[in-house]
């Protein structure tokens, strides 16, 4: 269970929070519920951070930390700032002097990097590769080759419903020789984390469908 890893100190930090910046209100006060938020939600205000609005949601941001309110972000299904909206924000907190603090949770991105076997010592996330294929075909070759040049772990991922895309995409392209791990539905009941040379995984065929997945490559 994800609240069996939030550290109890991180509870009261919760319930001093008057406004929360989140991707989804309906989840994140069902989250916050689970994690023993005991406010009211008619009491703390909970604004959605959207690709179309996030300018008004930094200026009201801007307000907010200007007015000495105590703010908190909570991402979707990851980190705030990391592969997550969030980094702006912060960034702005850190020019106004504002003190930041990081409360601890599960990131996908380090769980998959734990469980996948590839080196945890030198990795780089990558975000989303481009959509055309010819872009994608040419980004995956320069990750391959930094992953056997460097060994350094290369981690990516994709909209789930072009999971399936981007796995044939690595197949087809990459070396037999390289390593991939997929990782998806990661801390979910049907979570999958397979680590195999792509020759491996060409033996089989596999599908991953529209379930969130981290994709991670290496020497």
């Amino acid at each position: 269970m994800v609240e069996a890893m939030m550290p109890v100190t991180t509870i009261p930090i919760l319930n001093s929070i008057q406004i929360f910046y989140v991707e989804n209100a309906k989840t994140a006060r069902r989250f916050l519920r689970k994690m023993g938020f005991t406010g009211s939600f008619d009491e703390v205000k909970i604004e959605t951070i959207a690709v179309n609005n996030e300018p008004t949601i930094i200026n009201e941001f801007y307000k907010a930390i200007a007015e000495g309110f105590q703010i908190g972000i909570l991402s979707e299904a990851g980190c705030p700032g990391i592969a997550d909206p969030g980094s702006e924000m912060v960034r702005l907190a850190h020019a106004k002097k504002i003190q930041v603090v990081p409360l601890v949770g599960p990131s996908s991105i380090l769980l998959a990097l734990m469980a996948s076997g590839l080196n945890g010592q030198q990795f780089a996330f990558r975000g989303y590769l481009p959509k055309e294929e010819k872009e994608r075909i040419a980004k995956l070759r320069e990750l391959e080759r930094l992953a056997f040049q460097t060994h350094q772990t290369q981690l990516f991922i994709e909209t789930p419903y072009r999971n399936d895309t981007l796995l044939e995409s690595i197949l087809k392209y990459c070396s037999d020789s390289l390593r991939l791990c997929i990782a998806a539905n990661l801390m979910q009941p049907d979570e999958f984390i397979l680590t195999q040379s792509i020759a491996e995984w060409k033996k089989q065929p596999f599908k991953i469908g529209k379930k969130p997945t981290l994709f991670l490559i290496g020497s």
